[in-house]
């Protein structure tokens, strides 16, 4: 993606992880993180993530609301496996377009702190950022979104993302247009997936319906605080939830 694209240009693969080889290796999936890197620091710690055997993945909205926004691009370059798009990454995506265009741009909150020599590294890690990815694993297919897929047949969702069609991308960012869309959509499994896991939908529990997992505790949400990773390669997904404690 070059800087003259339009801001909401897309990523348009959506990359098949292959299945973890290493022996006893997890694959972990964290849900909106939200600037809340201390917490995520600490809950891999808890969970004995070993990065020699362990893989990190993300449903997106790295950025935003919590503290320590500006950890997300180490994080991306050094700690991450593959995270998707979420909305909020979209926005600071924009803000640093604009500035390596020299348009101008309000700095506003952690955006200010950020080293003009840091703007094209900033850009290159949130333009790589793909709007959904699939990881394989022994028990069946895992899909990862931001907040829904564009379509019931995940094969079929895959396509309307490759293919660039803007509708799709606005379901896989911001979930359906309607309250009663959203509701039909999440009242149906996702065909050709174990489990489709997203978060953007703020909940107090990771909850599962269908074969649906939304893994949004709304860390950096006053409401919620905490942070949700589940491990997705094992015979049964398994949760676990951290209160944000951001010190």
């Amino acid at each position: 993606m070059t800087l003259n694209e339009s801001p909401d240009a897309h990523s348009p693969v959506v990359p098949v992880i292959p299945r973890n080889r290493a022996p006893g290796g997890r694959d972990i999936v964290v849900g909106d993180v939200h600037g809340c890197f201390r917490t995520l620091e600490r809950a891999l710690g808890e969970i004995v993530f070993d990065p020699a055997r362990d893989r990190l993945f993300g449903v997106g909205d790295l950025v935003n609301r919590g503290p320590h926004s500006d950890d997300a691009l180490q994080w991306l370059e050094d700690r991450f496996e593959a995270v998707t798009l979420g909305n909020h990454d979209v926005a600071v995506r924009s803000w640093f377009r604009s500035k390596l265009l020299k348009v101008p741009e309000e700095d506003e909150g952690w955006l200010r702190g950020i080293p003009p020599g840091d703007y094209r590294r900033w850009w290159d890690a949130l333009a790589s950022l793909p709007p959904a990815l699939t990881i394989e694993t022994d028990h069946g297919p895992i899909g990862v979104v931001h907040a829904d897929a564009p379509d019931l047949d995940w094969a079929r969702a895959v396509e309307l993302l490759e293919t660039g069609v803007d509708e799709a991308y606005g379901i896989a960012l911001l979930g359906h247009e309607t309250r009663a869309d959203q509701d039909a959509a999440r009242s149906r499994p996702v065909e050709g997936l174990r489990a489709l896991v997203h978060g953007h939908w703020p909940v107090e529990e990771v909850a599962a319906i269908q074969n649906r997992w939304n893994i949004d505790t709304g860390a950096g949400i006053g409401r919620c605080q905490r942070l949700s990773l589940l491990e997705v390669n094992a015979p049964e997904l398994r949760a676990w939830s951290f209160d944000v404690d951001e010190r």
